[in-house]
């Protein structure tokens, strides 16, 4: 678990006039998160001038909340209401709540939000390095029993960060393949907390190719789905 007050800590902007970090997203009782559902990083930065922090993080522990506030900012900046890849995180997210009681956490494998990928890359490494301690620590805390990764470059910046800190990771031959394969791959690897509980981890395409329905994803809900039943 995490504390209040932790969490502020943890997404307090690097410097003055960055960007809050976003450690998590959660849609439920926080006591009941063994599910984390991981990109690679935010893009839609939110800045202390949109929004006071303490109000920033009752949005994290608000979908719904952090949802709303989402679209309108997209549409004070002139974008659609939702990103095609937020379209397809929203739908895959709707399918899942209703398989598992668990609570889902959102969150990101460099957890800096930035407008592109491409951008966080141009970010002094003090604070991307800080967005990876992050997500380790929540790993950390809440030992999810299932990590649900989107992207190549977030299966390879989990990998990288997990095998740093020397936490125990099995099955790391499979990943030299494409993330097509990986897909398939029901779990991709497994993690041994240093508690002693174990988590499987899969993975999936980016979810800009997801869509409204995702049916070229239908054979990784399939996986999904008995990892969760089983």
């Amino acid at each position: 678990m995490i504390t209040l007050d932790e969490l502020r800590e943890l997404s307090k902007a690097p410097e003055k006039d960055k960007a809050y970090y976003r450690p998590l997203i959660c849609n439920g009782d926080l006591n009941k998160a063994d599910i984390f559902f991981v990109g690679t990083n935010p893009a839609t930065p939110i800045y202390e001038k949109d929004l006071d922090l303490n109000l920033y993080l009752e949005l994290l522990l608000n979908y719904d909340k952090f949802i709303d506030f989402y679209k309108e900012l997209r549409i004070k900046q002139g974008k659609s209401e939702f990103s095609r890849t937020r379209i397809g995180m929203n739908s895959f997210l709707n399918w899942l709540v209703q398989h598992t009681d668990s609570t889902i956490i959102e969150t990101e494998a460099i957890p800096y939000p930035t407008d592109k990928l491409k951008t966080l890359w141009k970010e002094p490494d003090k604070i991307i390095q800080k967005g990876k301690d992050i997500f380790v620590e929540l790993v950390l805390r809440f030992s999810p029993k299932l990590v649900i990764l989107h992207g190549k470059e977030t299966v390879d910046q989990v990998v990288d960060s997990l095998v740093k800190r020397e936490i125990e990771v099995d099955g790391l031959d499979n990943l030299n393949i494409s993330i097509e394969e990986m897909e398939k791959q029901a779990p991709l690897f497994t993690i041994t907390y240093p508690n002693g509980k174990r988590g499987v981890v899969v993975a999936c395409r980016h979810f800009m190719y997801y869509g409204n329905k995702g049916d070229s994803f239908s054979g990784f809900r399939e996986n999904v789905l008995k990892l969760i039943e089983g």
